[in-house]
């Protein structure tokens, strides 16, 4: 995960009305939402930009990143405690 720097942390000081939003989501809308988001995020930038074969597998490779980030820091703790709780297979 990128860890940014606090002063560019602030530039996103507008997120917190869209994350405050989309917590509220069923988990059917909020995949939906976070897939629109993150589209139009990187729709935008290659609009900007020249999109090139691998400025496209450079988002992608990121999307993954974010996956791997998502299951090292959420899921991997989650299923600890379950193989506590349950024992392990």
């Amino acid at each position: 995960m990128p860890y940014l720097k606090p002063e560019d942390k602030n530039n996103f000081t507008n997120s917190h009305a869209v994350t405050e939003y989309m917590s509220g989501l069923s988990a059917q809308d909020f995949a939906g939402h976070v897939n629109y988001l993150n589209y139009l995020a990187i729709k935008k930038w290659i609009a900007k930009n020249e999109g090139r074969y691998w400025i496209f597998a450079l988002f992608i490779g990121t999307l993954i990143c974010c996956v791997l980030e998502i299951y090292r820091r959420l899921v991997a703790p989650y299923e600890d405690k379950a193989i506590e709780k349950n024992g392990d297979v």
